[in-house]
Formats: C-alpha cells, structure tokens, sequence
C-alpha cells in the first residue's frame, strides 16, 4: 500500500480550494486500479483528477474539458501514450505530458520526451515521485504561461497600435473585439459603454461569438472605481454576470477591463469561455487591459472628432441661416430643403447614414450665396446678364468654402451640382442624366420645390398642386423620374401626417 501512503509534510495547502481552482490532472491507464489508487492519492494532495481506462477515452475528455498535466501510461491497446502524445499536440492544448512506463521500455519513453514530453516515471513509483514530477510539470507549465503572456502582451500592444485611425470608430471596436477572441481563445467578447447623453446608462456597444451573457454593469464599474481586478472562474463567474449560461453550456471563465477617459471609467471590455476547466489567465487579463485602452482611446477621439464637427458644422449652417434670414423670402429655405431632401432619400429606401448625408447636404447647399450681393437679387424685375451670371456662381462659390474642411468636403457634390438638370441643361458644368451625382439629383427636387411654393419678389407662391404638376411634366428634361416618382410618394404622406398633427401645410 505504498502508492497510497501519505507523505509527512508534503499535505497540499491547495486542498481547501474548489475544483476550479486546482491543478487540472487526467490519469490515463487501460489498468483501472491503478487510476483509482492515483486518482485518490492525487486528490488528497490537492489536485483535480479525472481518469480516462485508455487513450480513446482521454481524447474524448479533451473534447469538452482543458487539462494542466496528462499522466498516462505509455503501453495501452487502442491509442497507446505516444499515439495520445501526438493526437494532443494536434489539439494545441497546452497541456504537459508524463509518461509511466517499465524498465524494458525506457527508451520508447525517452523518445516520448523528444516528441514534446515532460518527463517519465518509471514503474513501480512511489507517490511522492509522481507528485514531485507534477509538480515540476506544472512549474515548468507556469513559467512558460507566463512568458507567452509576456509575449502575447507586447504583441497585443503592437497589433493594437496597428488599429489604424483611418478607420472607421466601428470598425476599430470591432477589430478589438475579435482581437480578443482570437487571441485569447475567448468563446465571447464585447464592449459596452455609457451613454454620453444619459449617465449610468450602460448598453452594449459592439460584441463577436457566443451572446447571452449579461455583466452586472454596476458592479463591474464599482470594482474598477475601487482599483479593483476583475478575473473570475468557475462559481465566482456568478459575481460578474447575470446569466451564466450561454448556448446551453455554462460560462467557466470571465474577465473585463476597465474603459477610461482622462482617468474616468465609462465602460467595459468584458471576454468569457464555455469551456469547461477552462481558466483566463492573469498576463491574459493584461493583455485584455491593453486592448480596452486601445478600445477606450478610439472612443474618445471618435467623440472629440464628432465634437468638432458638429461645432464646425453647426457654426457653418449658422452662418447660412444667419444669410437667408436678412431675406423674408428665403427665410427657412435651407431648413426646408433638408426636410424635403430626407423625405425623399428614405422614400428610395436608402441606407440611414445615406439619408443622413443628403439631409445634411440640404442645410450647406446654398452656402455660396454667402459671397453673393442679395440686394441686387431681391428686386421684382427681370435679372440682368451680369447679375444673373453672379447668381449662378454660388454652387462654385460653396464649393471653395467647403471643399478645404476634411469633413464636410464629401458634401462637395451635393453643393455644386443641385442646380444641374437632367438634359444637361443647368449649370455650372451641364451635367446630364446620371452624371449627375446621385444626391444632387435629390436635393434639385428638394430645392425647386420649395422655391415654388415660396414666395418670391418676382412672383407669388405656386400652390402645391400646381408644382405638382410643374415636376410631372418636368420629369425626364429638368428632373431625374425616379427622384420625382419618390417625392411625389414622400410628399403627399408628409402632408398627411402633418395634417393629422395639426401643424400648418401649405396650399
């Protein structure tokens, strides 16, 4: 009884851990006494065991379930222990392998440890050898965690400063995440932040792989305000997250890092594995931290950058109501423009951001009236040829303006072109048909619109019906027919609901 003899002193201080917590060992042995004698053994020193009676059966447990060491017998039937050997350095598990062998297969044994073996143990063995040689084993297997950690970290940092900032904010976070995953063999990642507008309102932001874990957001913000460290396995995964079940199969591991900006904590970067035995390590924590950093800093430029151009544009479409409000006749225009623009962009079913950028549009397509003297305009005569030319010039005339700002210079066409017609009779370039950009197409019919039913100094407000039939017959020589076709659709619905708010509709 030997082999089960405990050993003064050598009495784990592990065993008080949960399973979760303990070395992971599978013992393989087509003999079953001799699992069962080491299994108990192992256990009382401390360790988590599970036996496999063969090489077939421990493949199968590798199937569902991760192991620090693998102790097995090296003359078995089936898949013997350099057959389990190879087949386990094909997984990529990082599992280290001790051999049990006789004297009169030692240098089978030996050629174990040049196909990536640990060590052997020759038989019969006395317990403590085998815990001595699991015990190197699974320094030995920290140390080379460790490192590839240290690896995995820098290398993390460098792929993470390759995020490039021509990148969209998006595709940034999305990078990140799958970063994560890959890299850390996570089943699922994703990142959740703070509204901007609504504080200690947390919503998911972007997420890759399994989904179905929800992290206790409060608390996870609380512990990071603490200065506290968030990596979790086994039951403590339930501190973190609501739902620990995911895809039918439990959540065995967490972590998250902290999102700051200027030392503030606004969100998570949070992973999770189903894998059962399964643990995240502690370099891969920090590597994680790196990634929320990266994650972090494209946010809050993503946030100063939009800033800027909402200021900037809001102060550019301020100067251009500021202009037509010296005009009792194009006061507004701008803003009705855009309305009608987004009216007819979404009635052709465009992408929201397209919708959007027409819209937008709308609001600077007149910016060019800024260097146009709007006196010699607002006369109820006929222009002259100079003063008409002058009128002419303000879609070039918005294009210098725009076209230098980075951010607004994609409204260029929009600006230029929505006096341009579809028989290539309009100005400045006589575009035709399809050259035409597609926007400038929309915000012409937006534009003429409103300019019928407007009053002018020239002319009274055409009624609603009337333009109506102006763009029917126009359609196909001024007009493109599918942009008419959409507002005629959008136009009347816009009416109608308008109507039904009770707000003012024009005849």
């Amino acid at each position: 009884m030997a082999l089960v003899e405990a050993i003064p002193g050598t009495e784990s201080g592990l065993q008080h851990l949960r399973a979760e917590e303990r070395s992971r060992i599978l013992v393989v042995d087509d003999e079953a006494v001799i699992c069962d004698i080491l299994r108990d053994f192992l256990e009382f020193e401390g360790f988590w065991v599970r036996t496999a009676n063969g090489g077939e059966q421990a493949l199968d447990a590798f199937a569902s379930e991760s192991f620090d060491v693998v102790l097995t017998d090296l003359k078995m039937p089936g898949v013997d222990g350099l057959g389990l050997l190879k087949r386990i350095g094909e997984l990529e598990r990082d599992a280290a392998t001790v051999i049990m062998t006789g004297f009169g297969t030692v240098e089978t044994a030996i050629e174990a440890m040049k196909q990536g073996a640990f060590d052997y143990i020759l038989k019969p063995f006395k317990p403590e050898d085998v815990v001595r040689v699991l015990r190197r084993a699974l320094e030995k297997q920290r140390l080379e965690r460790e490192n590839f950690a240290l690896r995995e970290t820098v290398g993390f940092y460098e792929l993470s400063e390759a995020l490039s900032s021509s990148m969209t904010l998006d595709e940034q976070l999305k990078m990140v995440v799958e970063l994560v995953r890959d890299s850390f063999g996570a089943d699922g990642v994703g990142i959740i932040t703070e509204e901007p507008k609504t504080p200690g309102r947390y919503l998911p932001r972007i997420s890759c792989g399994n989904a179905g874990v929800t992290a206790r957001v409060d608390r996870l913000i609380e512990a990071f305000l603490a200065g506290g460290q968030v990596l979790a396995s086994g039951e403590d995964v339930t501190s973190w997250v609501d739902n620990v079940v995911t895809a039918e199969r439990s959540v065995a591991s967490f972590m998250a890092a902290p999102l700051k900006i200027r030392g503030a904590t606004f969100g998570l970067l949070t992973a999770f594995s189903t894998r059962r035995g399964f643990r995240f390590t502690e370099g891969q924590r920090k590597g994680l931290t790196i990634f929320g950093g990266r994650a972090a800093t494209a946010i809050e430029n993503a946030r100063i950058y939009q800033n800027l151009q909402d200021t900037f544009t809001q102060t550019i479409e301020g100067f251009a109501r500021a202009l037509e409000a010296k005009d009792p006749y194009t006061h507004g225009h701008s803003d009705r423009v855009s309305m009608y623009a987004r009216l007819i962009a979404s009635a052709m079913e465009l992408p929201p951001a397209e919708v959007t950028r027409i819209a937008h549009g709308g609001y600077l397509h007149d910016i060019g009236k800024i260097g146009i003297r709007s006196n010699d305009l607002n006369k109820p005569q006929k222009l002259s040829p100079e003063e008409y030319t002058m009128f002419k010039s303000h879609p070039v005339q918005g294009k210098r303006i725009i076209e230098p700002i980075a951010f607004l210079s994609h409204l260029v066409p929009s600006v230029l072109y929505h006096h341009e017609a579809w028989d290539g009779s309009g100005y400045p370039e006589g575009l035709a048909g399809t050259e035409i950009p597609f926007e400038a197409r929309i915000l012409a019919v937006a534009d003429s619109y409103d300019a019928m039913t407007s009053n002018r100094p020239y002319r009274k407000a055409l009624p609603h019906d009337i333009a109506l039939v102006e763009f029917k017959r126009c359609a196909g020589r001024q007009f493109d027919p599918e942009v008419v076709k959409a507002f005629l659709k959008s136009i009347d619905n816009h009416r109608r609901q308008r109507r039904a708010q009770g707000l003012p509709v024009p005849d």
